[in-house]
């Protein structure tokens, strides 16, 4: 009716929502809401709406019957008489759940694969993960690296990890920060760690901040970087010619 009360009812809403016709019929159609869309006004929003302009359409969330949520487009429209006088709203509403939830789906593993291009891990040798890190180490930067190298190391059980600053242009205070702490993290779990890409001025502005490395494995080069990750596996790289 014009005030949202439920004056009919279908097999099909039924079968959606849960409710008999004997159970729903003369109860205000908020009842489908949530109990934050009734808080913020939406149900009566939506009949202002509707008999403004005829028709509103919206994509949200309802409820059921059983308190469950389902992901509803629902379409409102005007019911008038021959004299322009409004008698009621017809109400269809669709279950989108599906959609919805592949939607999200495609999202997170949309925000995996950025999150795996921004902080990769690889395996570079059986018992050595690699993380190329380019640019600079922010708190949720660091977060997300220390989560997926940690979650490799296990998956692998890889001993080794070679932590790559090449493409780090800069290091300031809280980057390097936040290497020490993603180096504590990785040696809690019983791994060692070697830190290459160590440049002579990069090596000055860490003296110059008084970060102590002296604890961590550091080399200039990923190459000699990984000789020595291989050297703590007991293994040697030896060229075609022959020579170590």
């Amino acid at each position: 009716d014009p005030r949202g009360h439920i004056a009919s009812w279908s097999a099909a809403a039924e079968r959606l929502k849960g409710y008999r016709a004997d159970e729903i019929i003369g109860k205000h159609f908020s009842a489908f809401y949530t109990p934050e869309d009734i808080a913020n006004g939406k149900c009566e929003r939506e009949l202002e709406l509707a008999a403004r302009d005829g028709r509103f359409e919206d994509e949200s969330w309802r409820l059921r019957k059983d308190g469950s949520r389902f992901w509803a487009n629902v379409v409102i429209t005007a019911l008038r008489d021959d004299k322009g006088n409004l008698k009621g709203f017809g109400k269809v509403t669709r279950d989108l759940s599906e959609r919805k939830h592949a939607e999200e789906k495609l999202k997170q593993q949309s925000r995996d694969i950025l999150e795996m291009a921004t902080v990769p891990v690889v395996q570079v040798w059986e018992g050595v993960l690699l993380v190329p890190l380019i640019g600079m180490l922010d708190s949720a930067r660091t977060q997300q690296l220390m989560e997926r190298l940690l979650q490799r190391l296990t998956e692998t059980s890889a001993p080794v990890a070679l932590l790559d600053i090449t493409g780090v242009p800069t290091i300031d205070t809280q980057t390097a920060q936040h290497l020490i702490e993603t180096i504590k993290a990785v040696r809690y779990i019983g791994a060692d760690v070697v830190l290459t890409g160590v440049r002579p001025a990069i090596a000055q502005t860490l003296v110059h901040l008084g970060v102590d490395l002296s604890h961590v494995t550091t080399r200039s080069s990923l190459t000699t970087g990984l000789r020595v990750a291989l050297g703590l596996l007991n293994l040697q790289v030896v060229a075609a010619n022959g020579h170590v």
